[in-house]
């Protein structure tokens, strides 16, 4: 089960986004003294030499088994523990030399991620460099092709820049072969990625969601999901007004004009990138993605309806927001399938570990409970040095959660 689009870009150049914190406990954070869960091993962690601002650590499935794997792009080049059954992982290997810091890659500079862009199954890794866009595609046998410039757009050399210019890797069209989607200076640019291994159709598809237009990375979030349901991904922009919408037509190659259909979720109502982590995820099970917001007072939804539709924007969950003592810089909060039923629930790793409240086809939510004991702030956890990541780890449908910890890597299957 591949993670939902939402984690796929909650990683790579979005981490600068995420809660900066410095670690409050003396030696060994205290994750390494009180975990009891079934699985801890000593791969990808910071004791390791592995760092939040020089490597980046996603879940993907390189070899197409249905289990997510843990790939690194560390000091060497990509490191990759394979995903066992039982859900813990095979010891890292060094699978390319390329895509890592002795090659010169940065992460202010560029962009690293992981997609399946031929369309065989398993996840490649992408690379956004100085000449443009570099891929590495894998293998069946576990082994990856050499990295090779595959399109010089998107890169640095074409003005692309980590804080301005957002890149995203994902399924445009729903062929099951990724594209790109670059929001530039003026405007979206897409490529399509392809089954014999070229990209295709490179060029802008909008002229709004652009730098030039006001957009700003630490201001106002840009996300795709097919939030009307037609199998596409379509954009959605939270800017100063609320919420924008630009919904992308197969047949045309390109995306609608843009329309502000939410007016709130917005700056001007008060959201902040650091404080209140906004999302797009089908937490109702219609095949539609909605918009999810953490606020002041607890998580507010506005439910897709369709083309240019939402439903009144609402207070969902009267938790997990700030007036609940949830704080940007220390509490991860995001969507997840955690318990298999292909709705998304809300996951907050919080305090003293990580709550959860069920999506349910009613548009209601669950209770908020505490479901892990572990990864919580209390312990030591901090996105600045250890990631948490969710993602299904064992192939049974259900996203798991693995952090890498100070000395460790710790992983929690979810049931």
């Amino acid at each position: 089960m591949k993670p939902s689009l939402l984690s796929r870009l909650a990683t790579g150049a979005s981490a600068a986004l995420l809660a900066v914190t410095g670690l409050a406990l003396g030696g060994a954070p205290a994750h390494a003294r009180t975990y009891h869960g079934p699985y801890v091993q000593p791969m990808f962690s910071y004791a390791d030499g592995w760092r939040v601002d020089q490597h980046v650590r996603e879940l993907a499935d390189v070899n197409g088994d249905g289990r997510l794997d843990v790939v690194g792009f560390g000091h060497s080049g990509v490191h990759v523990g394979y995903a066992q059954l039982d859900g813990s992982f095979t010891d890292p290997v060094l699978k390319l030399r390329n895509f890592g810091t002795v090659q010169g890659w940065d992460n202010s500079r560029h962009v690293r991620t992981v997609a399946d862009v031929d369309g065989d199954g398993r996840e490649d890794l992408v690379g956004f460099g100085n000449a443009g866009v570099y891929v590495s595609y894998a293998r069946s046998d576990g082994s990856f092709t050499p990295a090779t410039v595959k399109l010089r757009q998107f890169g640095r050399d074409q003005g692309w820049r980590v804080d301005q210019h957002p890149r995203e890797v994902v399924d445009l069209v729903g062929n099951g072969t990724a594209d790109i989607v670059g929001f530039g200076y003026s405007g979206v640019t897409v490529a399509h990625g392809q089954t014999d291994r070229t990209f295709i159709g490179a060029g802008k598809r909008t002229d709004s969601y652009g730098y030039s237009r006001g957009w700003r990375v630490g201001e106002h979030p840009r996300m795709l999901a097919d939030v009307d349901g037609d199998g596409a991904a379509d954009i959605v922009g939270f800017g100063d007004a609320g919420a924008w919408v630009s919904y992308f037509s197969v047949a045309g190659d390109t995306f609608t004009t843009p329309q502000l259909l939410v007016r709130d979720f917005g700056s001007q109502q008060g959201w902040r990138v650091g404080d209140h982590p906004r999302e797009l995820g089908d937490v109702n099970g219609d095949g539609r993605a909605d918009i999810v917001g953490f606020g002041h007072r607890g998580v507010s939804v506005a439910y897709s309806q369709g083309y240019a539709s939402f439903s009144p924007v609402a207070l969902k969950a009267a938790d997990f927001g700030r007036v609940q003592g949830w704080r940007g810089e220390r509490h991860l909060r995001t969507l997840a399938d955690v318990d298999g039923d292909g709705i998304q629930d809300l996951v907050g790793f919080g305090s003293a570990g990580v709550h959860t409240a069920q999506g349910r086809a009613d548009s209601t939510f669950g209770a908020p409970f505490l479901k892990v004991p572990y990864f919580g702030y209390d312990d030591g956890w901090t996105e600045a040095r250890y990631p948490r990541l969710l993602g299904d780890t064992n192939g049974d449908g259900r996203e798991d959660i693995v952090g890498f910890g100070h000395s460790d890597t710790y992983v929690a299957l979810l049931s």
